[in-house]
């Protein structure tokens, strides 16, 4: 279930400059996304779109927690990305006119920033300071999405396991390279399956990363450490 709420230009104008996607962008830019923006609201376990519909908005989440997902052809629900507050998603539609990458649905009661495609893509036409800003963070955004798939695809599990913990920890981080807290918001078989691992080796390289101190685990909660630790055993595997 979702309906829109009534938050004012300056609200969501306030909100999107904590977005780290947007952290290069001028506060014109901005100001002027913000005003073809909504507030909406979905009732946890509610979908927000399938993999079968028509994209035809962007989102942000306000506040509240949404996992983006795969279906099988057996029916099998495999996790890919869990989103949190101040993360966007669906912002590839703005290169293509087909439907949504995958499928997203609450995870909790979460309010979403939505931005209308249409206009969005109006904006960039007709605004080149807005558009430049969109090429810079795409680019940025692609740079990591290159990162990850190169990960995802190199026959190293310990490096797949630690980049996906440094990747859950990004936003938590404090400026030190201790005691960096991760939440593990689904199964760790899930989280498994994200790096297309099996859960046993996952929960065995989390054990190993344990006994170097790297990380410390507990049942829903992973503690980073070391993270320049992490980042040099990435790629020895």
């Amino acid at each position: 279930m979702d309906f829109m709420i009534e938050f004012g230009d300056m609200d969501i104008l306030n909100f999107l400059k904590t977005v780290g996607y947007l952290k290069s962008f001028s506060k014109d830019s901005l100001d002027k996304i913000s005003k073809i923006s909504r507030v909406e609201f979905y009732e946890k376990n509610s979908i927000i779109f399938t993999e079968v519909e028509k994209g035809k908005h962007i989102y942000m989440v306000k506040k509240g927690k949404v996992k983006i997902l795969k279906m099988s052809p057996s029916g099998r629900e495999f996790i890919i990305k869990i989103m949190k507050e101040g993360d966007v998603f669906a912002e590839s539609l703005l290169f293509e006119n087909g439907n949504y990458p995958a499928t997203a649905e609450t995870m909790e009661d979460t309010f979403l920033i939505v931005i209308p495609k249409s206009k969005l893509e109006e904006l960039i036409i007709v605004d080149n300071d807005v558009a430049v800003d969109f090429v810079k963070t795409m680019a940025r955004r692609l740079t990591f999405l290159s990162k990850k798939m190169e990960n995802l695809t190199m026959d190293n599990s310990v490096g797949k396991v630690i980049f996906l913990i440094l990747d859950l920890s990004r936003k938590n981080c404090d400026g030190t390279s201790k005691k960096q807290r991760v939440i593990l918001d689904v199964k760790r078989k899930d989280l498994a399956n994200m790096i297309n691992i099996s859960r046993e080796n996952f929960e065995r390289i989390l054990s190993y990363l344990s006994k170097l101190k790297l990380i410390g685990v507990e049942k829903s909660e992973i503690f980073v450490k070391d993270v320049e630790g992490l980042k040099k055993m990435m790629y020895q595997g």
